[in-house]
């Protein structure tokens, strides 16, 4: 059963499993007050895109932190389930393959490829299933296999004073978004771009009826 909005706090965390009429709601517990600026959690399924180091999980970090959005390291979740069942004799714990991505992108660009390519669901669906924010997507082939899922594509740009990643490890561009984050300033600045892009996030999705889209 999907959650509903709580009509103390605002918040996508109202449940009502026996039906009974009474609300009880994880965002603010019962208290009528969210904890967020902007509850914007189980509203909307986003996809963060970029390159390496430029911002993504910074992003996906705020809009957990101050707007309520269900977030997961989707690297961690990678290195889980697709990378680490490969590489069992080189490192000694999934945590220790987690760590040392940022040395072999382009392995675990194709590490994860070939885990979408076997029977069941792919990554993003798994993800996607107890989270609204999946980030780091890199493939095209997953990208145009799992564009549905999404409603907003977003795009973190750091390309002013960070190198792009090689082509042999990333295939998606800005123009597969639908919204780009500027994170080429100060680290400061990064809050007003996401309070922005959560602003068009309530216009565009809540106001239009997303969570009434995907139940």
């Amino acid at each position: 059963m999907a959650n509903s909005k709580c009509r103390n706090c605002g918040g996508h965390g109202c449940t009502d499993w026996a039906f009974l009429g009474l609300d009880e709601c994880c965002v603010c517990d019962g208290s009528g007050v969210s904890p967020f600026e902007l509850d914007l959690g189980r509203s909307a399924r986003l996809l963060i895109i970029g390159h390496g180091r430029h911002g993504k999980d910074s992003v996906g970090g705020l809009l957990s932190e101050k707007y309520g959005m269900r977030t997961v390291s989707s690297s961690e979740f990678a290195a889980q389930k697709a990378v680490f069942p490969l590489l069992r004799d080189v490192y000694p714990d999934w945590r220790a393959c987690f760590s040392d991505r940022a040395n072999h992108r382009e392995l675990w660009f194709h590490a994860i490829a070939a885990y979408n390519h076997r029977p069941g669901p792919m990554l993003a669906e798994q993800i996607l299933e107890y989270h609204d924010i999946y980030t780091g997507m890199r493939r095209r082939d997953e990208f145009e296999r799992s564009r549905h899922l999404f409603d907003l594509v977003i795009w973190v740009d750091a390309a002013d004073r960070l190198q792009p990643e090689p082509p042999g490890s990333m295939e998606l561009t800005a123009a597969d978004a639908d919204w780009i984050v500027d994170n080429n300033g100060p680290e400061a600045a990064l809050s007003g771009g996401v309070a922005r892009l959560a602003s068009e996030i309530e216009i565009r999705l809540v106001l239009a009826g997303a969570f009434d889209r995907h139940g």
